[in-house]
């Protein structure tokens, strides 16, 4: 190749190491250092060396954060980024620690569990010749609905980094998903509770479905879904499991302490309501990381101690209820020593 040849030829220059195409959206206060353009939530676009993309951390803090993605000012880090994509968002159940994983997995294999003993009651313990499809349908309702609502938490915390719509879809499922857990945990209970009065098992049953319809509609309201609105959903929550007391208190005046304390699984069913209050109280109030900030980012944070309790109340639910199908179908033969009306 002659001297004048090797001159015509194109030189390397540093706009080659540079990637110029649309890639995914960044943070907020990331654009100073990655020289990054683009709005709030989407249509971001980034020119980023390839040198610093391989650099750059899976996680944020929480000043680099968009302000839709903050939620939590005393979780100060471990954010995923924003992926936009569904196969960033599956890569951070397993890939990388972040600041939902307990999350993701306390309600994942949470789900799983439920479902196992979904299976396992089935085939195992509705042996008795005196069950019928009532049993089945009580106990198909309340493991059905802890499958739905562990599982809808699981997928929202696996998704919401996706992009701001499919966070705000999601959520909904994840709403969805606790309402559908609270009543579905009365069906098993009130047809123990009032076996032999099948009048009051249809006016509860009734009135707690109507109840989560109410509540179903204000969580899903769209200004209910801010973080500013926790406390609100939280009461929602509670209200709509504390009318759980008025039956309690009707199966007490009908049978008895003793009876409904050794025979209905009330111990079981208190420990389940105390468990349940407690995780949500701790989750509107923000207890620990707001006692310590930044120092529960990844371990011990509020959401996840109430992820944790939603599964022990849940499993202590089962007891309740399991005990209280024992002492029906086993006991006493499934036999009312009262008339029906």
């Amino acid at each position: 190749m002659s001297l004048k040849q090797r001159r015509s030829q194109p030189t390397h220059t540093v706009e080659d190491d540079i990637d110029t195409t649309p890639s995914s959206p960044v943070s907020e206060g990331e654009g100073d250092d990655h020289g990054t353009w683009g709005a709030l939530g989407g249509g971001s676009y980034q020119m980023t060396s390839k040198l610093e993309t391989a650099s750059l951390s899976k996680t944020l803090t929480w000043d680099a954060l968009p302000e839709w993605m903050r939620d939590n000012q005393y979780i100060r880090s471990g954010y995923r980024r924003q992926q936009n994509s569904w196969k960033g968002c599956l890569y951070s159940i397993f890939g990388y620690l972040h600041n939902e994983t307990v999350n993701i997995h306390s309600h994942l294999w949470g789900a799983v569990l439920f479902l196992v003993l979904l299976v396992i009651t089935f085939y195992k313990v509705m042996h008795y010749p005196t069950v019928t499809w009532h049993d089945a349908a009580g106990f198909a309702v309340f493991l059905g609905a802890a499958v739905v609502c562990l599982g809808f938490s699981a997928a929202f915390h696996t998704a919401q980094c996706h992009s701001l719509p499919v966070a705000k879809s999601c959520v909904m499922l994840d709403y969805s998903g606790i309402v559908a857990l609270i009543v579905g945990s009365f069906f098993p209970s009130v047809y123990y509770g009032f076996y032999c009065y099948p009048s009051l098992q249809m006016l509860y049953l009734g009135t707690i479905t109507i109840a989560g319809i109410g509540a179903t509609y204000v969580v899903l309201t769209p200004i209910y879904n801010t973080p500013e609105f926790r406390w609100t959903r939280t009461t929602v929550f509670l209200s709509l499991g504390f009318t759980g007391i008025v039956p309690v208190c009707h199966a007490l005046h009908i049978h008895g302490m003793d009876a409904i304390y050794e025979e209905m699984g009330l111990a079981w069913l208190l420990l389940s309501g105390a468990l349940y209050t407690i995780g949500a109280l701790l989750y509107a109030a923000r207890i620990p990381e707001r006692f310590f900030p930044g120092k529960v980012d990844l371990l011990g944070a509020s959401h996840q101690l109430f992820h944790i309790h939603v599964v022990l109340a849940a499993l202590a639910h089962y007891i309740s209820i399991y005990q209280a199908y024992q002492h029906v179908h086993g006991t006493k033969a499934a036999v009312c020593p009262v008339p029906v009306f």
